[in-house]
């Protein structure tokens, strides 16, 4: 087995994880300890806690006795190639060992060997040798920390004085060349001593405290980073490695160009963290007396920030309780969905396109989470401008606005988990209008591949985490024959009336009324005679789900016959309006349900 110490640190994390997995939520091991500590790990490794969790909620699946539900919607090599070797190669160890691992693992939350430290100088000589870039540049006047020097390690410069030639602040970065020496030189300061440092690295303009206010870890770096207590005026500093982690990054956002330097100065594993998840400021307007918290979720919501909650399981058992759907159905749907990525729900009115299309989302997702679940409805008058970005009238004239489809694929840039947008009435709106050059960009085998928007010119993708499903109204006679772009783009699944499944006849069976099975059946009969229609056929069916009613619905005369008058012969009417004796033929037939 690999020592620790050789591991990266996506394999780390995975480890951990995969411990937690093995474990019931009923452990104690588990309660309490569990996400604290994948909140640790991604604070430590600058990773997202979303993607940990999740990762872990991938190993879940894999242990079906722990009391959670994972991802199932896929096997683990087909979801995640990397946790999938993972989990081979330490899925099966005995629990001792894979413990011992994962202690070794979390040591390294308290490891303090990556402390970094800050070096100020106000000596025009120093300066001129670190503006010089030279090697082997001596800092004197030290008097604290000096055990805590090694050789090699990382020293941020900061320039100070008062009034002085050059611009103070956070200039660069150097490594310790010459481990402490000539203690006790000044004889009126016996502590003093002298270290060398190699410049390594220095910023074209000097950073300053305000300019680290977004990055929230360099917070109270002394001499360095914005003040929130007392701070002493010292010029030999400790900075802890989150900090030191935070002030990189924030020197490589001010100025991208070092990333080279800063890349070749510093590990990979530290390298990743800085350009992985930091935690920064965003400022939010407040009114007086408004309450804070709805500012501060007003503007979550302007900038998409995802926060994963726990969120109600949903899996596909809960699927097939909750929609008329066989097993080896759900199967290929969901298949259809997960490969093709883009699929059209389509049938009559009533057959529950819209109950199913979240429901099938939820299953995969594994949880009913609303924040990966969108849906919107198209109509004649929506455009490429409502639904990906365009310019909006404001009282002092027009602003560019970002639509529901452009922030909704922002959010799963974000989030690896799988997200669906769902489109009702996809057939009513100009699909090649409202998707513009997107229509390409949906496709399979295009995902993450970018074309510059129309309006703002940005590079843009849609991610492959992003799954379309689109429901269609076959019953609808004023919509023309669907775009033959979108047909190629979609896959196109059928949803037809329920009446002869296993669990919509015991729905019916247990509200006990003769007059709905007798309304049902009546139904079913109509649904032959508009399957043989020429002019209509099954696509006009009449759906089941005007028969699902709530456990607490009592199926009386007053509710067979508002089911009747009010919503199945309207629509018959609709189906036969040229044909009058048909509509009153069958209008009489289920109008005397209620009269049997």
């Amino acid at each position: 087995m690999s020592s620790v110490e050789n591991m990266s640190i996506e394999e780390k994390v995975a480890i951990v994880c995969l411990y937690f997995s093995r474990l019931k939520s009923d452990d104690e091991r588990y309660k309490g300890v569990c996400h604290p500590i994948l909140k640790k790990l991604a604070e430590k490794y600058a990773m997202k806690y979303s993607t940990i969790k999740n990762n872990m909620q991938r190993f879940d699946a894999q242990y079906p006795d722990n009391g959670r539900n994972g991802w199932l919607q896929k096997p683990l090599e087909q979801q995640h190639k990397f946790l999938f070797e993972v989990y081979k190669k330490y899925g099966s160890l005995p629990e001792e060992e894979l413990v011992k691992i994962k202690d070794e693992i979390l040591e390294e939350l308290n490891d303090n060997k990556n402390i970094c430290i800050s070096l100020k100088t106000k000596d025009s000589a120093t300066v001129n040798a670190i503006l010089d870039k030279n090697e082997n540049v001596i800092f004197d006047g030290l008097n604290i920390l000096r055990d805590g020097i090694y050789i090699g390690q990382l020293v941020f410069i900061v320039f100070g004085g008062d009034k002085p030639a050059w611009k103070t602040g956070l200039v660069g970065i150097g490594v310790i060349s010459k481990l402490p020496y000539d203690d006790g030189y000044d004889v009126a300061k016996p502590k003093n001593f002298k270290v060398n440092v190699d410049i390594k690295l220095l910023l074209d303009t000097p950073i300053k405290r305000e300019d680290l206010v977004p990055y929230k870890n360099t917070y109270d770096i002394i001499g360095i980073g914005p003040i929130t207590k007392w701070e002493p005026n010292q010029a030999l500093s400790q900075i802890d490695d989150n900090s030191a982690v935070a002030l990189m990054r924030a020197m490589l956002e001010i100025q991208p160009s070092i990333e080279s330097e800063l890349e070749g100065l510093i590990t990979p594993e530290q390298f990743c963290r800085v350009k992985g998840a930091t935690i920064k400021l965003v400022p939010v307007e407040v009114n007086f007396g408004e309450d804070e918290s709805k500012a501060i979720n007003e503007k979550l919501e302007e900038v998409q920030e995802t926060y994963i909650e726990e969120s109600e399981p949903y899996s596909e058992e809960d699927f097939l309780k909750e929609v008329f759907m066989k097993k080896d159905e759900y199967d290929l749907l969901s298949e259809l969905l997960l490969d093709k990525k883009n699929i059209i729900l389509q049938g009559a009115p009533g057959v529950g396109k819209t109950f199913m299309a979240k429901r099938l989302a939820y299953s995969i997702l594994g949880c009913k989470d609303k924040k990966c679940v969108q849906m919107v409805q198209f109509h004649q008058s929506y455009s490429y401008e409502d639904f990906i970005v365009g310019y909006r009238p404001t009282e002092n004239g027009f602003e560019l606005e970002y639509g529901p489809f452009y922030d909704f694929c922002k959010q799963a840039e974000k989030d690896g988990r799988p997200h669906f947008f769902i489109i009702d009435e996809i057939n009513r709106g100009n699909v090649s209008k409202i998707f513009g050059e997107l229509l390409m960009l949906i496709e399979t085998d295009k995902r993450e591949e970018s074309l510059k928007l129309l309006y703002t010119k940005e590079d843009f993708s849609v991610p492959k985490n992003v799954y379309i499903i689109g429901m269609m109204n076959t019953a609808d006679r004023s919509l023309a024959i669907i775009d033959y772009a979108l047909r190629r783009r979609f896959a196109f699944y059928d949803v037809r009336p329920a009446f002869n499944n296993s669990m919509f006849i015991e729905m019916t069976e247990k509200k006990e009324s003769e007059s709905l099975k007798r309304l049902i059946s009546y139904v079913k009969l109509l649904n032959d005679d508009i399957r043989k229609d020429d002019s209509l056929g099954s696509g006009f069916e009449v759906g089941h789900s005007y028969f699902c009613t709530s456990d607490d619905t009592q199926i009386d005369r007053k509710w067979i016959k508002s089911t009747v008058e009010y919503e199945i012969i309207p629509l018959i009417n609709e189906y036969w309006f040229d044909d009058r004796e048909k509509v009153d033929e069958w209008s009489e037939k289920l109008r005397g349900v209620e009269n049997d």
